[in-house]
């Protein structure tokens, strides 16, 4: 049990590092403040944020997989799944690709009870209504946002007259601290949700419990770590290769990230604060500069990587499931 709640908060630090340019990536790509600055702040409104809600940590521990169902499986499948969505973070990160961690470890647990045998433990329709749903919808969600907090902010500055460019990146650092505090409060429960998961399984926790503070306050410390922690490949991508940004349009792009990453968590979607974030950077860089456009090419490395995310951690995770079974 000690072994895997290490290996849950190994994940809470990857995905930490991995989706650091989530609430940075627009600060540190106008210059806003310098990377290390910015993953200050970063980091400490991702340790507050996850103890914003636990509705999110309790649809992983309750909406993917059937607990009576795993019955002597339950060490094979959330460990797999967690080594596997540990990989798959890993290689997307190497790779420059601003994947979904949350999709990754939902993968992950999939795979890896169908590799154990338990398939009738996976809860498919709560995945596609908590999970597959919010996938598709979030990004689109935050360009409808992007654009329309972008057009109303350009519609109230024809009234009020033009800002200075340092106002607008005080308040895209506020904006961006938002976003990561939005992190926190979605992306730390999913290992919550895990780690409760596990200590229900081997009945070291009443079903009826909930989240327990210390699993909270650990979560809350890896991701924390994990966001300092995080590089420049990522944000990069994010920041800078999207569409261009200036403080403006990146400050409306993380209020309108923020605020959908936080509708979310406070409702238990498990979202991907990834792709709300490079939906909300389309959304409000097209309608403040239409005539740069958006690289497409970006866009589509990107996307290959959303698609391939579920089915390749659950790849993964069902080989380091198969491999526990050999073992045993």
């Amino acid at each position: 049990m000690i072994l895997l709640v290490a290996i849950a908060l190994l994940f809470d630090v990857t995905n930490g590092f991995h989706d650091a340019a989530n609430a940075i990536a627009t600060v540190v790509a106008t210059r806003a403040l310098s990377l290390r600055s910015a993953l200050i702040v970063a980091a400490i409104a991702n340790f507050a944020g996850a103890f914003l809600s636990t509705r999110v940590a309790l649809t992983i521990e309750q909406g993917i997989l059937e607990r009576s169902q795993l019955g002597g499986h339950w060490l094979g499948v959330i460990a797999a799944a967690l080594v596997g969505a540990v990989l798959w973070n890993l290689l997307t990160w190497y790779w420059g690709l601003p994947s979904s961690s949350s999709h990754a470890l939902i993968g992950g647990l999939v795979g890896a009870a169908v590799a154990q045998g338990a398939a009738n433990a996976v809860r498919w329709q709560g995945i596609v209504q908590a999970v597959v749903i919010p996938m598709v919808l979030s990004p689109l969600l935050a360009v409808a946002v992007g654009m329309t907090l972008m057009a109303l902010v350009e519609h109230l500055l024809q009234w009020v007259g033009e800002v200075p460019e340092p106002r607008w990146q005080h308040l895209q650092i506020l904006s961006g601290t938002l976003m990561a505090f939005a992190h926190g409060a979605n992306d730390a429960q999913k290992t919550m949700g895990v780690i409760t998961l596990a200590l229900v399984s081997v009945g070291q926790l009443s079903p009826e419990a909930g989240i327990p503070l210390w699993v909270i306050a650990l979560c809350a410390v890896a991701i924390a770590i994990g966001t300092y922690g995080g590089g420049e490949r990522i944000i990069r991508t994010t920041g800078e290769k999207i569409t261009t940004l200036d403080p403006l349009s990146g400050c409306m792009a993380n209020l309108s990230a923020a605020l959908t990453v936080t509708a979310a968590s406070l409702v238990g979607f498990p979202v991907s604060t990834t792709q709300v974030v490079v939906g909300a950077i389309t959304g409000a860089g097209y309608q403040h500069h239409p005539e740069r456009g958006v690289n497409w090419q970006t866009w589509r490395h990107i996307l290959v990587a959303w698609v391939l995310t579920v089915p390749g951690a659950a790849v993964v995770a069902a080989a380091m499931a198969w491999g526990f079974s050999a073992k045993q």
